[in-house]
């Protein structure tokens, strides 16, 4: 079951400074799947509606892990600007930090939607 846990604020090490917002969880065939793809299909299939807390500045954090059992494996974090309508993401996924090209998002839009619409950007449609 792949994990997606969303908090308002900038990661630095300290998860106490940050606010949890949501938690999404789903389950797609990953076996092939790069774990920022999976975590694309998973929003995809998110169709409930969501109450989501408004975020309170430009930055929030997205840790992407697999549940096994009782243990969360880290997949990856996501440390996303969102800014004017424009939104992008420094990606940490075991490998070296890359930033994404940056999504256009709406002044309504919530923090599942404009993870949603980074990682669309970036898989290419």
């Amino acid at each position: 079951m792949l994990t997606i846990a969303i908090y308002d604020g900038e990661y630095y090490g300290d998860m106490r400074q940050l606010t949890h917002l949501c938690d999404v969880e789903g389950q797609v065939e990953h076996d092939h799947f790069y774990a920022l793809v999976e975590t694309l299909r998973v929003l995809q299939l998110c169709t409930k509606e969501r109450d989501i807390p408004r975020l309170t500045g430009d930055c929030f954090t997205v840790f992407v892990g697999r549940k096994s059992g009782a243990e969360l494996i880290p997949l990856a974090r996501m440390d996303v600007l969102a800014h004017n309508g424009r939104a992008s993401a420094s990606v940490v996924d075991g490998g070296p930090r890359w930033d994404t090209e940056p999504a256009h998002y709406a002044p309504g839009d919530d923090a599942v939607e404009i993870v949603r619409k980074i990682l669309q950007v970036n898989a290419g449609g």
